[in-house]
């Protein structure tokens, strides 16, 4: 571990613990400062609350989810401590957890896989709408003990009300409309929820459309232009102000409803998902085995890229307390028709035509049983298994079609001994992969234990020991991108680029599981008017797959090939909250944040040491003060530069995020009203996110003022 790391760790690390303690004397001398409640986490599996489990939970809810929804989960997570954004336009914004993304992180819809194709490409983007969220809970470190083979790095699980799981108090709802000023951006959002004896219904729909979002400078980095390149020149030129092609339409509407027993409930919903968005310009072009570039409409310019994605989504759930050595089964499965469309070549005179067509159906279902567990002791036993049908057709066919089949055990068993409590886990999980053409097969098993401790220091602090062992066998793109498979011959045949990486990327048929180790303490107070967490983790993860740049040009588009080596993530993550001050009505409280991820390979010497594309290290704070109807918010972060290059990556620039939040409650006849103002990027900086592939072409947005009204009843 580099010097580097050890200082900003022990100095970031060391400043928040005294902030955390230090804090508190300050805090016991202000009156009447309300506890807080937390509520179970429900991504857990045990009932346990955020206070008592021992994994690194970030939680959106309530007002606080309301504020901070974005256009994609990415916008939504980015603020919370240990996550960032790999962005792809505006379009496409990945969560990042602990630098980790696409594969390494499980998007769950309550509970369940998403079964869309977010995780195959950068340019794929999540098939879910934040703003029907009613919660989101982000598990950052290893949770493929309970969530399986793609959750090494974490998950991000959003939760509705799609499924209503109690009879509510007569006849409920909510319409919403924001306005963005960047992009021009209309939000519509309606919700409403009533019963029928003892039968609860829900519904819900939104509406999103947006124009080319403005940035500050260029959308090019004009760092890397050639300013010798008259035509290059051009480019720059043109992309100063809007990132071309960024326009997007989207819309949503879920129907569910539920059977609501004495202590449980069976439900069942459907929702339809539309969604189309831009590709920044330049990202697709497409080569012939011999390298030269194709002309794709008879000579002229390709022209842009829209992607319009389609899924239909089935839910069920129930959950049904018994009296036997089972208190309760809790079970969830779901069934999705998802496809994607590149539509390209789009031109004032063309309306393009389809380039590729991504196509996947799948099940998959997850069953838990809470075994009776004579007081302290608490198991849970269960079940997961998917099914899976993926295809890609036309110009980037680079993935062989492939059906997809998994099936897995776990057990999770917790001991309350007093002031300390233990958490046991295991699972495993056999994975096949079908490829049609070859009429050939994969199957691997892995396995994956946790052991963890929390050890009540006093009633409101807790310290947390954990370590876990995952594995995560390597996806159909990692193993067969532009790869012939001939069941025993394997070669290459005509190259495809991948337009999200813009890059000629081949897969590696010989690659081996990844083997996560990690280890990672914390210090929680949990309890009081100061709360904060600190948490350091050390994760050792064997045999690392990455897309290794090879340095080799066909036509200009580089070579790209799937490497594994052994690689060491080690990071921090730290927050503490406090009051300022209180008068009457008025409450003044402040909050510190920070975090940092540093991530090497065991091997290689100067840039081939580092992995590429992690997240640099940010620190801030936020400022809010708050009346019995309204309340105001003002937030500063400060993201580094980054500098630790893997092999050809070029590198990013520091910035400042200042975003400013206020809103105002007001009673209604019937209800309440709630008006809002938020504004982001205050300072109109150039943010390149460095995780993003498509930094150096499609920054974030400039500075934004976004107004909303919400009303309910």
């Amino acid at each position: 571990m580099n010097s580097k790391f050890l200082h900003l760790r022990k100095t970031g690390t060391v400043a928040c613990a005294i902030a955390l303690v230090s804090t508190e004397l300050v805090a016991q001398d202000l009156e009447h400062v309300e506890q807080n409640i937390e509520e179970l986490v429900v991504t857990s599996t045990l009932h346990r609350s955020r206070a008592d489990t021992a994994l690194p939970v970030n939680i959106l809810a309530g007002e606080e989810l309301r504020e901070k929804i974005g256009a994609t989960l990415g916008d939504t997570l980015q603020d919370q401590v240990g996550v960032s954004i790999a962005s792809f336009g505006a379009g496409v914004g990945a969560p990042v957890i602990r630098g980790q993304t696409g594969n390494r992180v499980q998007i769950l819809q309550g509970g369940t896989g998403n079964i869309d194709a977010s995780s195959i490409s950068a340019d794929h983007a999540n098939s879910l709408e934040p703003a029907l969220a009613e919660r989101i809970e982000v598990l950052r470190g290893p949770a493929t003990l309970l969530y399986g083979n793609g959750a090494i790095g974490g998950v991000v699980n959003v939760i509705d009300n799609r499924i209503p799981v109690r009879l509510p108090d007569g006849l409920t709802g909510m319409i919403e409309t924001r306005n963005n000023s960047v992009s021009d951006q209309q939000v519509s959002i309606f919700k409403l929820e009533g019963a029928a004896g003892q039968i609860a219904w829900h519904v819900d729909g939104v509406y999103r459309e947006s124009n080319d979002v403005e940035i500050p400078g260029f959308a090019i980095n004009p760092n890397l232009v050639d300013l010798e390149d008259g035509e290059a020149l051009e480019e720059l030129h043109e992309s100063y102000g809007k990132l071309a092609n960024s326009h997007a339409r989207s819309d949503v509407q879920t129907l569910g409803a539920s059977w609501i027993l004495e202590d449980g409930y069976i439900g069942f919903s459907q929702n339809q998902f539309s969604n189309q968005y831009g590709i920044p310009g330049g990202a697709h072009e497409h080569h012939d085995e011999e390298g030269s570039e194709e002309e794709v409409h008879d000579g002229e310019e390709e022209g842009d890229i829209r992607i319009i994605m389609e899924q239909q989504r089935s839910d069920l759930e129930l959950v049904i307390p018994l009296n036997g050595w089972i208190e309760e089964i809790h079970g969830r499965v779901s069934s999705v028709d998802y496809q994607h469309l590149e539509i390209e070549g789009i031109s004032d005179t063309s309306k393009g035509e389809v380039g590729t067509l991504f196509e996947q159906d799948g099940l998959e279902g997850r069953f838990s049983f809470h075994v009776d567990g004579h007081g302290d002791h608490e198991t849970v036993i269960g079940l997961h298994f998917a099914h899976r049908n993926f295809s890609a057709l036309g110009e980037e066919a680079f993935i062989p079609t492939t059906d997809i089949d998994s099936e897995s055990l776990f057990a999770v068993h917790s001991a309350d001994l007093g002031f300390m409590t233990y958490e046991f886990g295991a699972r495993g999980e056999t994975r096949k992969l079908d490829y049609r053409r070859g009429n050939c097969s994969n199957r691997e098993t892995s396995w994956s234990g946790s052991s963890s401790a929390i050890w009540r220091l006093s009633e409101n602090y807790n310290f947390i020991t954990s370590i876990a062992h995952s594995q995560r066998s390597a996806t159909v793109e990692e193993l067969f991108s532009n790869i012939d498979i001939g069941c025993g011959e394997l070669a290459e045949d005509t190259l495809i680029q991948h337009a999200a990486t813009r890059r000629m990327e081949i897969g590696n048929p010989d690659v081996d599981k990844e083997k996560s180790t990690n280890f990672e303490i914390g210090l929680r107070k949990h309890m009081g008017a100061v709360t904060g967490e600190i948490n350091i983790y050390r994760n050792n993860i064997a045999d690392y797959i990455f897309l290794q740049d090879t340095g080799s040009y066909v036509d200009e588009v580089e070579i790209a090939r799937y490497l594994q080596e052994d690689a060491l993530f080690t990071g921090f993550e730290a927050e503490v909250n406090f009051p300022l001050y209180r008068t009457g009505d008025h409450l003044s409280e402040f909050t510190v944040f920070g975090d940092y991820v540093h991530a090497e390979f065991d091997r290689g010497l100067g840039s081939a040491k580092n992995v590429p594309r992690i997240p640099p290290m940010s620190a801030g704070f936020e400022w809010r003060h708050s009346h019995v109807n309204w309340q105001t918010k003002l937030r500063l972060t400060k993201v580094g530069s980054q500098s630790d290059l893997a092999a050809n990556e070029t590198g990013s620039d520091s910035y400042y995020n200042l975003n400013f939040y206020t809103d105002y409650h007001f009673d209604l006849r019937a209800g309440s009203g709630l008006v809002f103002l938020k504004a982001t990027n205050l300072l109109d900086e150039d943010i390149r996110h460095h995780a993003s592939l498509l930094k150096d072409l499609a920054p974030a947005a400039g500075r934004a003022i976004e107004v909303g009204l919400r009303l309910e009843f």
